[in-house]
């Protein structure tokens, strides 16, 4: 049996950092038909800091209207519910990211590779015309938030996890040294957090290249999940080694699509960490 359970570790980040109440509520509400719109838009109003850091991320890259969205009210009438609450979501990600914080990882590795795999995921996901295309900004983005669960939880294991090598991929590596992936534990947690399967599902897979290849959220996040390995530790690992042609052909996207996609990380990624505004030490 493994030294530790992704299970249980998740179990005590759900306890350490409860969702906001926000979060909760606004759930509750798009589940609940009889809510509005404008319903959403009052709960939001409420946190005025979280409702301008919203408004930033309308304005961003990830949606790219034609207009400014100068109005919480604009943005929920153009985005759309379940994009508002990917968005809430993407913010509280940033708190939780500040909450788990852990000096025996490389926090701005980390966050560059949370955000080049959202970045990615979102971009691929545009390209093969998938509706709702923005919560894979989300799913890219809390995919590897397990690494720094356990960091906390089991710092010297983290440790030899992050001991890369040319010829081992690190979730492999991770799978070697704690008997699971954090993908895994990643998704536990978004699990414990009752966010919706077609959310935390995907990321449980992450690393499974059998249900890539017969989902496409899967794939998506699998390969963007590779391609910011890649992009944060060129040293050992390019796409080419991480991202099979099978995967691309599945995904109905070529090499260049997918170099596409990194371009657009690479050069999005600096107003995304300035929205987010990380702790890196």
């Amino acid at each position: 049996m493994p030294p530790i359970q992704p299970t249980d570790i998740a179990k005590v980040a759900s306890q350490s950092f409860a969702l906001p109440d926000v979060c909760l509520r606004l759930r509750a509400m798009l589940d609940d038909e009889q809510s509005s719109l404008n319903d959403l838009g009052s709960l939001i109003a409420l946190d005025p800091l979280l409702s301008s850091k919203l408004l930033k991320l309308a304005n961003s890259p990830l949606f790219r209207f034609e207009s400014q969205i100068d109005s919480l009210t604009k943005a929920i009438n153009v985005i759309g519910g379940e994009a508002l609450y990917n968005l809430v979501m993407a913010e509280t990600a940033s708190s939780a990211f500040k909450h788990f914080s852990s000096d025996v990882i490389d926090l701005k590795r980390f966050w560059l590779q949370s955000i080049y795999a959202a970045l990615v995921a979102k971009h691929l996901a545009k390209i093969i015309k998938i509706r709702g295309s923005e919560r894979f900004f989300l799913l890219g983005l809390l995919h590897n938030i397990g690494e720094l669960l356990v960091a906390m939880h089991a710092p010297k294991l983290a440790i030899q996890c992050g001991t890369y090598d040319k010829q081992i991929s690190p979730w492999s590596l991770q799978q070697k040294v704690l008997g699971f992936n954090y993908a895994n534990c990643s998704s536990n947690l978004l699990e414990l957090w009752q966010i919706p399967p077609q959310l935390y599902l995907p990321v449980m897979h992450a690393h499974n290249e059998d249900k890539a290849l017969e989902d496409i959220d899967v794939a998506v996040i699998y390969t963007s999940a590779r391609a910011a390995v890649a992009m944060t530790n060129n040293d050992y690992y390019s796409t080419d080694d991480l991202v099979t042609q099978e995967i691309l052909n599945y995904l109905n996207v070529d090499k260049e699509d997918l170099q596409d996609a990194i371009k657009f990380a690479l050069m999005e990624s600096e107003n995304i960490l300035n929205i987010m505004k990380p702790s890196l030490s």
